[in-house]
């Protein structure tokens, strides 16, 4: 993986808090229709201490 970086922008909930229930269906029935993304989680890697670093 490459360097990490800030996820921007956050997710924009004032926008989303003044959907209708119409809209909210909406997006909903979208989301259902598109495929899922594959997206490969690499496996976790245990932190180190700046000791165990110099070793």
């Amino acid at each position: 993986m490459a360097t990490s970086r800030p996820i921007l922008p956050p997710m924009p909930w004032p926008v989303y808090r003044n959907m209708t229930d119409e809209d909210l269906k909406a997006v909903f029935a979208y989301l259902r229709s598109i495929p899922p993304v594959t997206n490969h989680v690499p496996d976790p890697v245990p932190a180190t201490s700046a000791l165990d670093a110099k070793s």
